[in-house]
């Protein structure tokens, strides 16, 4: 996954759950924080984002 494609999937998971801010935890945290070019090619490997909302609904 690359930052933009973990971009998608948190604007994605910001529509569907209501919600402005999301939580980015584990590996692909460092995704939001460094450049893509910058990036070992092992960082941008993994092809999965889960999701967990946080408080009670």
């Amino acid at each position: 996954m690359r930052r933009g494609q973990l971009e998608h999937v948190l604007r994605a998971a910001s529509t569907i759950v209501g919600e402005h801010d999301i939580l980015v935890i584990g590996s692909q945290a460092v995704l939001g924080s460094v450049p893509d070019e910058l990036l070992p090619t092992e960082a941008t490997t993994s092809s999965e984002a889960g999701r967990q909302r946080s408080g009670p609904r």
